[in-house]
């Protein structure tokens, strides 16, 4: 799966630095894609930046607080050091994107297509996923403790180090995928717990899932 993650691809050198909020609206009002651009510094907090287009693109130190970002397209795209708690992303695009020490408590991500993703050392507690299509995704270091990813198609989901406890995989199927370095207590799966089938863990956990079948382990 590692070989087959691809990273952002960037320019060597950003020329365009955009600080300036009423640049960014230009730019959503003239349908314009923002393209090879650091956009550093900003903070906004409920706007509407829905359908908007981003290409090769690193948001540094920014702050965007229940805004709107539905139907947007990100591709080669860096989130590094912000803030997007409660912002919804709903319907968008994703590919080669990757989120850093970024912090996104209950952003919504619902209906996603999110290809070739890193997230790292994020704080996406309660964050909603719900009804996307997730390939080639690696998660590490994170807490999406509460997470929704209900009825998700995955393929090569990588998760280390993650923290999922209480987090939702309702007819998710979680085939492949080693929580063996993460928490997963508390998952909501369905009755007949066929989304746990051919994943991987470590005893404790096996033991804790076979809690949803009613049966008990004795040490």
């Amino acid at each position: 799966m590692s070989q087959k993650l691809l990273p952002p691809i960037l320019p060597g050198a950003m020329d365009v630095v955009l600080e300036d909020l009423e640049e960014l609206f230009l730019r959503k009002d003239q349908e314009e894609a923002v393209t090879d651009v650091l956009i550093r510094n900003l903070h906004i907090t409920e706007e509407d930046l829905s359908h908007m287009r981003f290409s090769a693109v690193i948001f540094e130190n920014c702050i965007f607080q229940d805004c709107t970002f539905e139907k947007g397209e990100f591709s080669d795209v860096v989130f590094n050091a912000c803030d997007i708690s409660n912002c919804s992303f709903e319907d968008s695009y994703f590919n080669r994107a990757e989120f850093r020490s970024s912090k996104g408590m209950g952003a919504k991500f619902c209906g996603n297509t999110m290809l070739h993703t890193v997230v790292l050392d994020c704080n996406f507690s309660y964050a909603n996923f719900d009804s996307s299509r997730l390939e080639h995704i690696r998660f590490s270091d994170c807490r999406i403790q509460g997470g929704s990813l209900t009825q998700c198609r995955c393929k090569a989901v990588e998760w280390n180090r993650v923290n999922l406890e209480n987090a939702s995989f309702f007819k998710t199927m979680m085939k492949g995928m080693d929580f063996t370095s993460s928490t997963i207590q508390g998952l909501t799966i369905s009755d007949g717990c066929g989304e746990v089938r051919g994943a991987v863990v470590d005893l404790y956990q096996a033991a804790e899932l076979a809690k949803y079948l009613g049966i008990v382990i004795k040490s």
